[in-house]
């Protein structure tokens, strides 16, 4: 049988340590979008840093929730940084939790929370690891920073400016991002990239008051006039039809798609885990590879909410004063989130619907490190050790986040690595992290750290 490894032997005297204080930083609540427990939440964060002996300091707090930078020293000069979030996404429905959002219960080896895996997990195992290795080794064998935002769950404005002014600061040789976690046959998941974004709200008014519905004889209905708009943007055969829309795409690089085809496979899965009838374009079962490079390279055009009129018990008959959606478009790299919606304006008055106003709620630009470069294959290759499972590299995420804006200051690869799995239920009632998970992503930072400092 083989003996532990002296990191893994650590990790179990200090597990119940580890996890009493994930589940203190858990029972902290820190919704962004609510402006809920923000500022006590940095301040643990901060303590938490302080406590194992990192030197810290409190980023643009005037203009927005604190960014927490941290740093601890190394015997080598190599510097790896960590970023993380430490906003949460809002709990409800409150009522389907099976326990209180923030109670940070653990029940059959799983800690319940929202935050629990996106993304104060992640946070807790890189600190968890950092305090390994100095225990274990005597000191770091690299100089580690983090820097850990408040606002990743609203669309980082803040962070962005930071980022802009405190490149010398933030300077690294590499970064690993905030997620990753483990597929239903136990691989390991790993993320070379991750998409853009273009989120905007469209609204229409078109009386001052909601009216009558027998008045739709002879006055707009907003609700039908926000309809037809959205109707311009993308056909039923899920073709998006803002002109130019697709101009300057960078196709994915042969390694790109060598890595699609090699994580091909398990759609079957996701038609029962979510209850689908079926996949966009008629894809079938069989056809993996195409839905695979659909899901990592094809932009989207998402409605994420429509509000107008009454929407409550029984019957209002109203005609609607006024309509709004909220869209998502998903972009891939080269497209500028700012020409999307320049062109979605365009789009919308040439279509004959000037009236139809834009509000931009969030931008992002798409960013890959290349498959090939030497820190990707560390990842991997320390992962495969730690989870004692295949690593599966994804040349990019489905999702996004504020990668970009730090990989133009580092020029330095930037991967994407995490203690989170299938049924962790981010964004949803009942959040929550294996605690196997959790044990095995310290383990994996370790080995990272150990050979990150000797590499040359």
């Amino acid at each position: 049988m083989k003996s532990r490894h002296p990191f893994q032997k650590r990790i179990q005297l200090d597990m119940t340590g580890f996890t009493a204080e994930l589940q203190r930083l858990c029972r902290q609540p820190s919704i962004a979008a609510q402006g809920v427990g923000m500022t006590e939440m940095a301040r643990l964060v901060d303590n938490l840093f302080r406590r194992a002996g990192a030197a810290t300091r409190v980023l643009g707090a005037d203009s927005g929730q604190p960014v927490i930078y941290a740093e601890f020293p190394g015997r080598s000069d190599r510097t790896l940084l960590f970023y993380n979030h430490y906003d949460v996404q809002p709990p409800e429905p409150l009522e389907e939790w099976t326990v209180p959002p923030f109670s940070a219960e653990i029940r059959d080896g799983k800690l319940f929370a929202r935050g629990a895996s996106d993304n104060k997990g992640d946070l807790m195992a890189r600190l968890a690891a950092v305090q390994v290795l100095q225990k274990v080794m005597g000191e770091l064998p690299c100089r580690v920073k983090f820097v850990v935002e408040g606002e990743e769950e609203t669309n980082s404005q803040n962070f962005q400016r930071v980022v802009a002014r405190s490149a010398d600061l933030l300077k690294a040789d590499a970064c690993i991002w905030e997620f990753g976690g483990r597929d239903q046959s136990g691989r390991v998941e790993i993320y070379a990239g991750v998409k853009g974004c273009c989120d905007l709200e469209l609204s229409v008014q078109t009386a001052n008051t909601d009216l009558h519905s027998s008045l739709g004889a002879i006055v707009e209905n907003a609700a039908w006039r926000l309809t037809w708009a959205l109707a311009t943007l993308k056909g039923p055969s899920e073709e998006i039809l803002v002109p130019g829309f697709f101009d300057g795409i960078q196709p994915p690089s042969a390694g790109d798609l060598e890595a699609a085809r090699r994580i091909a496979g398990g759609e079957e899965e996701m038609r029962r885990q979510y209850g689908l009838q079926r996949f966009l374009r008629g894809r079938e079962g069989g056809e993996g590879q195409a839905i695979t490079a659909d899901l990592l390279f094809g932009p989207t055009c998402t409605i994420c909410g429509m509000e107008s009129g009454y929407t409550g018990a029984g019957l209002k008959t109203v005609l609607p004063k006024e309509a709004r959606a909220k869209l998502d478009f998903r972009l891939v790299a080269g497209q500028d989130p700012r020409d999307i919606t320049e062109k979605v304006r365009r789009h919308l008055d040439a279509s004959g619907f000037g009236d139809v106003k834009i509000e931009v709620l969030g931008e992002d630009f798409a960013y890959r490190t290349p498959v090939d470069d030497p820190f990707v294959r560390l990842v991997e290759e320390t992962a495969r050790e730690a989870y004692g499972a295949e690593a599966l590299l994804y040349p990019t995420s489905s999702g996004s986040g504020p990668m970009y804006p730090l990989g133009k200051v580092l020029h330095a690869p930037i991967v994407s690595t995490g203690i989170g799995y299938w049924g962790a239920n981010a964004h949803a009632p009942d959040e929550n992290i294996r605690l196997e998970d959790f044990a095995a992503g310290i383990y994996h930072i370790c080995l990272l750290l150990e050979r990150f400092g000797q590499a040359s």
